[in-house]
């Protein structure tokens, strides 16, 4: 048997496998053997018939897909051993050459385990941008949640404004095709297509509409963008958003201060660590693009595979939980299917290369969490959340057990290792922190 080896890819080695004519004659007669066993050849027991009349009644593919069953794993082996090869996973194979009287060809593309060369990890020089939080983004923060206490109350005596929550029966379709059924829809004016808002402005509860609106040639959804709808609306409720006012009385109803200035100046403190937090992950971020940049990764493409598969199932339970199927979610981020997935795969490489470099590093610094350490960090988060021990406990195990902890663990405190041994200089920031 012949072999040769050769690297087509990052990650993958592709081994060209040639099996001579005389060993594919004798598997091809083991077939027949087999089949003779099975097949009924009338005058014959079964076993018993000569192989010019088994070849009556068997169809040649049929020998010729048993034959490579029977020759390829054996191959295979064979030419992992004489190469020395410890795949990282299962194989394609692709047929190359079967043809009567002529060695079989096949070709075999296997995955290699993950090889990282660190490059130098330590000096890393990052800049950092200092925190720095305004009255400003105090106010801006203190009006989302001034929004997010609003009311809605009944409209009397008037028509639909800019602003309005709405409730309408509305049935739709493109240009030149039938209205749909009617749909119970809330409705955020001033939130829909510009033309859509337009034509229900003014209109009264109980009043019905048939109007068309353009969608943008801007619209996320492709498919829509820049071509016009029919709209059927009927107007049920008008509600109008009342936001409390800012004052003593708002604070005590939305925290446990007694006083507006108290409430601002908790928000203030949240902003800045939220904000710090933001800006470390930040400098972590250019730690590790640096040390890839620097080093020489190869891992075979199905790790990437591997990943974007657990993505998708974690991400249809997310939209399954809520009502939503993969082709909405597409469209409501205005993309294709090979897009999304590319997408996926891209964001999942970058995770392979930070999980290999980090685990090297861990290891030629032999950086490590004790099973002491994961015991107090469970003992932290029963402290911080008031919550039962069991609680936690089951919590940590939902969400991946002790092995997962132990890992989040571990990548802190090589994060801040390379922190440690990086040069971050601090620089202003002119950019808003909310």
């Amino acid at each position: 048997m012949q072999v040769t080896a050769e690297k087509t890819k990052p990650g993958e080695v592709e081994l060209k496998i040639e099996i001579d004519a005389d060993q594919v004659n004798q598997t091809v007669e083991e077939v027949y053997q087999e089949y003779s066993r099975i097949t009924e050849v009338p005058g014959f027991r079964k076993g018993k018939a000569p192989r010019y009349l088994v070849e009556r009644y068997v169809s040649p593919e049929s020998v010729k897909r048993r034959a490579i069953e029977k020759m390829i794993p054996k191959a295979y082996a064979e030419a992992l051993k004489q190469k020395d090869i410890q795949p990282f996973g299962e194989p394609d194979f692709e047929i190359v050459q079967f043809e009567k009287e002529q060695p079989f060809i096949f070709k075999a593309s296997v995955p290699l385990p993950p090889v990282v060369e660190l490059g130098e990890y330590k000096g890393i020089e990052v800049e950092r941008k200092t925190t720095k939080i305004t009255d400003e983004d105090v106010e801006a923060y203190l009006e989302q949640l001034q929004q997010s206490r609003a009311t809605a109350e009944k409209v009397e005596n008037r028509g639909i404004a800019k602003g309005d929550l709405v409730v309408a029966n509305i049935a739709s379709a493109e240009e030149g095709k039938e209205l749909g059924e009617p749909r119970r829809c809330l409705i955020e004016v001033g939130s829909n297509l510009p033309d859509f808002d337009e034509n229900i402005l003014g209109m009264e509860v109980g009043q019905r509409r048939v109007f068309t609106a353009q969608y943008p040639e801007s619209y996320p959804d492709k498919d829509l963008a820049g071509k016009t709808a029919q709209f059927d609306v009927t107007i049920e409720s008008i509600r109008e958003p009342k936001v409390p006012e800012l004052n003593d009385d708002f604070a005590k109803s939305v925290s446990e201060f007694q006083t507006l200035d108290e409430l601002k100046e908790d928000i203030r403190k949240k902003l800045f660590e939220a904000t710090e937090a933001e800006r470390e992950r930040e400098v972590e971020d250019k730690i590790i693009e640096e040390i890839i940049s620097r080093s020489k990764i190869e891992f075979p493409e199905v790790m990437v595979e591997h990943e974007v598969y657990h993505d998708l199932e974690d991400l249809q339970e997310y939209l399954g939980k809520r009502g939503m199927t993969f082709e909405i979610y597409l469209k409501q981020l205005g993309m294709s299917k090979d897009q999304f997935l590319e997408d996926c795969r891209e964001a999942a490489r970058n995770r392979i290369k930070k999980g290999l470099v980090l685990g090297e590093i861990a290891e030629k610094e032999n950086i490590t969490v004790s099973e002491e350490e994961v015991n107090a960090e469970i003992d932290r988060l029963i402290s911080k959340s008031g919550a039962p021990k069991e609680a936690v406990e089951a919590y940590v195990d939902a969400r991946g057990g002790r092995s997962r902890l132990a890992n989040s663990l571990l990548t802190r405190k090589i994060m801040d290792f390379l922190k440690s041994v990086s040069v971050i200089k601090h620089i202003e920031s002119d950019e808003d922190n909310t």
